[in-house]
């Protein structure tokens, strides 16, 4: 399974950033994954059997491939945004959701690097 992730983030990350995403929601679907789960878990330690669970559950959820690129990827980028943010909110760190789902600035590390 540990093999599996890091093919599957390699590959995201190898594929070209979708330009018909907007500003406050760029990126790979796959990276929103992983942040939303780094943020449940409060770690970047991807291949814990936790987090591994976590991403190949939410990647199910949303049907992201990163095989397989979605014409629907931006909307899902944006579902997964809103999610983040509404855990941003909970803890605090937003004072609220549509705010930070409309910042350009509010992205989260993994996002921002690609998944790394």
């Amino acid at each position: 399974m540990r093999r599996l992730l890091s093919v599957l983030v390699l590959a995201s990350a190898s594929l070209p950033a979708l330009a018909a995403c907007s500003a406050n929601a760029p990126g790979e679907p796959l990276h929103w994954a992983i942040a939303i789960c780094q943020q449940r878990y409060e770690t970047d330690e991807i291949e814990s059997p936790k987090m591994q669970s976590c991403i190949f559950s939410t990647a199910k959820i949303y049907k992201i491939d990163p095989a397989k690129p979605s014409a629907n990827a931006c909307a899902i980028n944006l579902q997964l945004k809103k999610k983040w943010c509404a855990g941003l909110k909970k803890t605090g760190a937003a004072d609220s959701v549509d705010a930070c789902v409309r910042s350009r600035d509010a992205v989260p590390e993994a996002v921002a690097q690609g998944g790394a």
